[in-house]
């Protein structure tokens, strides 16, 4: 370990180097229904709904395992949850450079989708359980970046590779191998903090209020239009920005490497925010992301009368740091409302519930498209949806900040 990281590096901060890889090839990996559509959708003769159902077959595979593997890192660890689905991602992209058929396609990506699931509960628990209150969602903010360079990477490379081999199918083979890599990656580099029990579930039914309780529910419901928000954006930008502004697949994937860059940078930021400005408060900056992002979307329309240079790129900023940004100070608000023993089951429960948002989400936005035959009602949809998160967080009567008395000093000494 020492060979590849500083020892002057606190132990924790390896930890989110190495989620960090994992959240980057995993992302890359889901981005590359909505990054690739215009090459897939003719090659295999789809209409905008299938491909939003596409995306949704990810979303669903995500779902169906959250509980199974929120389970798991609790009672195991992360380590090899998060491990097995990272190698469960690789087999699935590569073997998606080979199906020729739709249903084969959707099918491939549940099985994708189930080994991106495998590392999003543990990859929280993950966080909650090496830092302590002050500072984990600053932490959360730094690991949830990988998810957005690997849209980054996804939105620059993908279609680059597509477009020098005349062939998406080597882009999936690309994305399939950087998964099989992390998961030797994290294999090789990652150490639990320690051994759960079996004790650590008995405190689920005593803390039943928290996970299951009003203030929970609407957090988790929130998610779901947030998900559902940003799913539709990184599924249909590519085609929207071609189609409606009529701007080339290289320019209009910059864009979307531009959107996620701003995100990724926003998950930082508005982390830093919530911990040293906002005294741990969480839910006021998810209201004012869920105000942001609204008024970020009715813009995206006026963009078809209006499509200014400096107006778009404005928007494309303003949707990355609302409609993507928002990802690490939300898992914080999560993952502190049962602490650190079942982080992992409340994050599954989340996870389960907000991945509605990315399987009814891009389905309905790419409806919307064929129904009229143009992007303002989908729009109208991704606003709709950003009033609602902010108006259930607005509601929300109180979030359970853990009472954490962890210095870093304990951790740091850990190798």
């Amino acid at each position: 370990m020492k060979t590849l990281f500083p020892s002057s590096i606190p132990y924790p901060w390896i930890i989110v180097s190495i989620l960090w890889v994992s959240h980057t090839v995993y992302s890359l990996n889901y981005m590359t229904v909505g990054v690739l559509a215009p090459f897939i959708q003719p090659d295999l003769g789809l209409s905008a709904a299938q491909i939003g159902l596409l995306c949704s077959a990810i979303a669903l595979g995500c779902m169906v395992i959250q509980i199974p593997s929120g389970v798991l890192s609790d009672r195991f660890g992360p380590k090899w949850v998060m491990a097995l689905g990272l190698l469960f991602i690789g087999g699935a992209a590569i073997s998606l450079s080979s199906v020729h058929s739709y249903m084969g396609a959707f099918s491939l990506l549940v099985l994708l989708g189930m080994g991106i699931g495998c590392n999003q509960a543990p990859g929280t628990k993950a966080i909650v359980a090496w830092f302590p209150s002050k500072g984990r969602a600053t932490a959360m903010g730094f690991k949830q970046t990988g998810i957005n360079m690997g849209a980054v990477l996804a939105s620059i490379l993908l279609p680059s590779i597509a477009l020098q081999f005349n062939n998406w199918r080597i882009s999936f083979r690309v994305a399939g191998l950087a998964s099989v890599f992390s998961a030797i990656l994290l294999i090789l580099f990652y150490k639990e903090r320690q051994t759960p029990s079996l004790d650590s579930f008995r405190p689920l039914f005593s803390k039943k209020g928290a996970l299951f309780g009003r203030d929970f529910l609407l957090v988790c419901f929130a998610g779901v239009f947030l998900m559902a928000s940003q799913y539709s954006f990184s599924t249909y930008f590519l085609l929207y920005a071609t189609k409606i502004l009529d701007l080339p697949i290289t320019h209009s994937g910059t864009l979307l490497a531009l959107a996620f860059g701003a995100g990724a940078m926003a998950r930082i930021g508005w982390g830093l925010v919530s911990d040293y400005l906002f005294g741990g408060r969480r839910k006021s900056v998810i209201t004012l992301i869920g105000i942001i992002g609204a008024m970020t979307a009715f813009g995206f329309i006026l963009l078809k009368f209006h499509p200014l240079a400096w107006l778009i790129y404005s928007l494309t900023i303003l949707f990355g740091l609302s409609g993507i940004g928002w990802n690490a100070i939300y898992l914080t608000m999560v993952g502190e409302f049962a602490g650190e023993s079942l982080a992992g089951i409340a994050t599954s429960l989340s996870f389960l519930i907000s991945n509605l948002g990315p399987l009814i989400g891009p389905p309905l936005f790419g409806y919307f498209i064929d129904l009229t035959g143009g992007y303002a009602l989908s729009w109208f949809f991704v606003a709709g949806c950003m009033v609602v998160v902010a108006l259930l967080t607005k509601i929300q009567r109180k979030e359970r900040i853990e009472e954490d008395v962890r210095g870093p000093s304990r951790l740091a000494g850990l190798e």
